[in-house]
């Protein structure tokens, strides 16, 4: 791929940065986000302030808050990608906005790759600063030592650019706030259909848990949050904590969801690309 094509898609994700810093709305999230690091973080130094003696108990404490912390992370970088990004093709139109960029030498499949790569960076960024503050402060705080951090926030970034992946394909066919209501019901569906997918594992019930991976296909995000998860647990505890609440680890990394993953993205920018081609801009 020359320059030529590969500058367009420079000046675009650069654009999408600069106008989503212009906006309340990633500001307000942002401020929100840093908020809940800020309580987190006192949050954990005051339950392990005189907790030296748990020994075990201390360890499974610290993962269930770390995890807490990265769910609660996933959801607000999810909300950040779904509301930012939901007006990009549509709601751009609408405003016109879009119009001076399509009269350019700018070529539509263009503008979906260089918004999706902006605000796939944006996201990035923004994972790597709440998600990693959560687990600094656990270390900090709580003593506790993920195994592996930099793969957990791997894959928390990975379950973003899924959802941006279909935020992409669905703002070219609805107005932004029924992309971001359709995105994030999905999102949620995607969520629900991993925790039954999770009770039919803990019971053996091999229906409960095709039906939850059933879901999980039509947004395979909630396969990456719940391998982020499986990245922070304690290696001599996994077999108890496997078994604890919502936020337990049901999904080692495996090489399908993540083809299917990258699969998916892929999918959802070819529509979303043959989409915006047939518009009349």
């Amino acid at each position: 791929m020359n320059a030529r094509l590969l500058r367009p898609l420079l000046i675009l994700a650069t654009a999408t940065w600069r106008e989503s810093l212009r906006r309340k709305l990633l500001l307000a999230g942002l401020l929100l986000s840093l908020g809940f690091v800020a309580l987190y973080g006192l949050g954990v130094y005051f339950v392990f302030q005189d907790a030296d003696d748990l020994g075990m108990f201390r360890t499974l404490a610290a993962y269930q808050l770390v995890s807490f912390g990265i769910f609660v992370s996933s959801l607000l970088g999810s909300m950040v990608v779904i509301f930012s990004a939901s007006g990009m093709i549509n709601g751009e139109a609408e405003s016109g906005l879009l119009q001076p960029i399509v009269a350019r030498p700018i070529r539509r499949w263009q503008i979906v790759i260089g918004r999706y790569l902006g605000y796939g960076s944006l996201f990035t960024v923004y994972v790597i600063l709440i998600g990693g503050g959560v687990l600094a402060l656990t270390r900090v705080f709580g003593g506790y030592a993920d195994p592996r951090p930099f793969a957990a926030i791997a894959y928390l970034i990975a379950q973003g650019l899924v959802l941006l992946g279909l935020v992409s394909l669905l703002t070219t066919l609805l107005a932004p706030v029924p992309t971001g209501i359709a995105v994030f019901m999905a999102f949620g569906l995607s969520f629900i259909g991993g925790v039954v997918r999770q009770v039919g594992l803990l019971l053996h019930n091999r229906t409960a848990e095709a039906i939850g991976a059933a879901v999980t296909y039509i947004l395979p995000s909630d396969s990456f949050f719940r391998m982020s998860l499986s990245q922070l647990a304690p290696r001599i505890a996994n077999p108890l904590i496997q078994d604890i609440g919502p936020f337990g680890v049901p999904m080692e990394p495996q090489a399908w969801p993540i083809v299917y993953g990258v699969f998916y993205i892929g999918v959802c920018l070819v529509l979303a690309v043959i989409s915006l081609a047939r518009k009349d801009l």
